[in-house]
Order: structure tokens, then C-alpha cells, then sequence
């Protein structure tokens, strides 16, 4: 308990801090919202200020998080209530359901080959790509494990299709999964909850309601080699 840290975001702030907390000895919980770890740094082209391949330098450090035994990994997951007593926190995690078991997916893909489902925007690539029902944010995600979207799904929505429990070689589909309360003990906490865009960025004042004005987020999708274009 003294010596377990939760670390609330997934961004490379998180994993840098948890990957560091390890080597202190610290046994760390990562919580991440998204369905993969890597923020915002994993959506860039380059990074400042030698242009490095942003998941060049990000993906190895999101393998090291996924295979260090001292780091236990909740995405899809946040954090609903912190409570403090005698210096130990009592933190209440709530997991979203992935309907995709994470101990069974093998990460091949057959999932999203076959969902017949229209495709939908990919908000990883800022609505500017499209993906599946069933999908795997990008090709680097930790962890590597597709994920089915409850509210694009024909079989949750209307108990129809299926097909993608039908091709599962690993037998991983489970609908039947749930919300997960989890409670945590820890002696510290450490928020790197990362950033998102100013409300000032999207302004009309700017032009960003007319086509080809783009945000920051949107321009590195837009140049990076594995974003939509």
C-alpha cells in the first residue's frame, strides 16, 4: 500500500512517471480514459526539437509499461472518487467494457476485417480517418487488443450480426461484459492528465467552420505517414 503509486493518465507524462517509479521500487497503477496509453504524443508526426519519429521514441516506452510486471495497465478506465484517510488514498476506478477479452485477443484483426458495420470516424485520427465497429486505435496500441464500439455495434444495439464472435479464432468476444468498480489502495497519487485543445483553437472568429482550416491536432494527422491521407 505505502509503496504502490497511482498514476492518473496514460500520456507519455504518465508513462515516463510510472516507468520511473518503478525503478524507484514504486509498484504503480496506470489509468488511462482511451482505449490505448500514448495520448496526444502518439497522434504526432515529429517530435521537437529533432524531429524524431514521435512513436519511434513513444511506442518502445508504451511495450516497456505493457510488459513491466510492477505497472498494472486500467484503460478504457477513470477514476470516479479519491478518498484520503491516515495518508493512505482509497481511489474507486470505473472500467468500461471493451467486450473484447483482453486475455484472448491475439491482436490479428479478423474483428474489424469482417464488421459489417459502415465505418464510423476515427477520433484518433480527429475524425478525419474512418474505422470499423470493432477496432484497434492504431497499429501500436498498448494494449494490443481491438475493442468494440457499444454505441456503432449492431448485435448491442439491435441483437443482430454477430459476425465478428463468428471469426474470432481466439474465442475473445464476450458482449456480455460490463462496467467494473475497482477500488485501489495507494500512498500517493500523481495526475498527469495531459492537455487538450483551447476552446480559442476551434474559434469562428478564426475560420475553423470553413474547409481547409484545420487545428494543431488535426494538421499532425494530416502529416504524419500513418494518419488517414
Amino acid at each position: 500500500m505505502e509503496g504502490s503509486v497511482l498514476v492518473i493518465g496514460g500520456g507519455i507524462a504518465g508513462i515516463q512517471t510510472s516507468l520511473d517509479l518503478t525503478e524507484l521500487g514504486f509498484k504503480v497503477y496506470l489509468v488511462e480514459k482511451e482505449p490505448s496509453i500514448g495520448g496526444h504524443t502518439a497522434q504526432f508526426d515529429k517530435l521537437f526539437p529533432n524531429h524524431d519519429c514521435s512513436l519511434c521514441v513513444l511506442a518502445p516506452k508504451m511495450v516497456a509499461v505493457y510488459k513491466n510486471p510492477n505497472i498494472e495497465l486500467f484503460t478504457l478506465s477513470e477514476v470516479k472518487k479519491v478518498s484520503e484517510n491516515s495518508g493512505t488514498f482509497t481511489a474507486t476506478i470505473v472500467k468500461k467494457p471493451r467486450y473484447i477479452d483482453e486475455t484472448k485477443c491475439r491482436g490479428c484483426g479478423d474483428c474489424a476485417a469482417r464488421c459489417p458495420r459502415i465505418e464510423s470516424p476515427n477520433l484518433f485520427d480527429m475524425n478525419l480517418g474512418k474505422r470499423k465497429s470493432a477496432y484497434i486505435p492504431f497499429p501500436q496500441a498498448i494494449p494490443p487488443v481491438y475493442l468494440i464500439d457499444p454505441e456503432l455495434c449492431l448485435f448491442l444495439n439491435r441483437d443482430v450480426c454477430g459476425v465478428c464472435e463468428k471469426v474470432c479464432k481466439g474465442e475473445a468476444i464476450d458482449f456480455n461484459q460490463e462496467h467494473q468498480e475497482i477500488k485501489l489502495k495507494v500512498g500517493a497519487i500523481v495526475i498527469a492528465t495531459g492537455f487538450d485543445m483551447y476552446s480559442e483553437e476551434l474559434s469562428e472568429h478564426w475560420g475553423y467552420q470553413y474547409k481547409n482550416v484545420v487545428n494543431a491536432l488535426e494538421y499532425e494527422r494530416i502529416l504524419c505517414p500513418t494518419g488517414p491521407f
